[in-house]
C-alpha cells in the first residue's frame, strides 16, 4: 500500500499526523485472496473489505473457476449449502468483509444467515480452500 509506505517514510513527524486509511477495497477470492495486501491491513489496522469475492472478475474466460471449483463444490455438498455461501462463509471466516450484491431474496437470506448464524467451515476446510490459491 502505498500510503502506508508515504505516512511511515515520509511524513513520520508531521503534524498533525497524517491518518490512514479505516478500509481498503480490492478483490479476493480463493483463486487470488490478497494474502500479502490483507497481512498489510491486518498488521495496519486496516480492515480489508473483499469484492468479487465469487469470482466474478474471471469473467471472458470460460466457466467461473471459482463457482465451479470441485473443492467448493464438494463443500457445498458436504454442507447442504450453496457454492456462493461456501465461498462467502471462507472470505468472512477469513476476516474479510464482503460486498456481495444481489437482487435475488433467496441469495440476500443467505448472506443474512452468514451474518447471524456461527461459522460452518471447519479448521481442515479452511486449509483447503487455502489450496486454491494461485498466489
Amino acid at each position: 500500500l502505498d500510503i502506508i509506505q508515504f505516512v511511515r517514510e515520509r511524513a513520520p513527524n508531521s503534524y498533525p499526523p497524517p491518518r490512514m486509511p479505516d478500509a481498503v477495497q480490492a478483490f479476493a477470492d480463493p483463486l487470488k485472496p490478497a494474502d500479502e495486501l490483507r497481512r498489510i491491513c491486518r498488521e495496519n489496522g486496516i480492515e480489508f473489505v473483499s469484492y468479487s469475492t465469487l469470482g466474478t472478475q474471471h469473467r471472458g474466460n470460460g466457466p467461473n473457476p471459482v463457482l465451479t471449483s470441485p473443492v467448493v463444490q464438494d463443500l457445498a455438498r458436504k454442507y447442504d449449502r450453496s457454492v456462493a455461501e461456501v465461498v462467502l462463509s471462507w472470505a468472512l471466516q477469513s476476516d474479510m468483509s464482503v460486498i456481495p450484491r444481489s437482487s435475488k431474496e433467496h441469495h440476500i437470506n443467505e448472506l443474512a444467515n452468514l451474518l447471524v448464524l456461527p461459522p460452518f467451515l471447519s479448521g481442515d476446510d479452511m486449509a483447503t480452500m487455502a489450496s486454491m490459491s494461485l498466489n
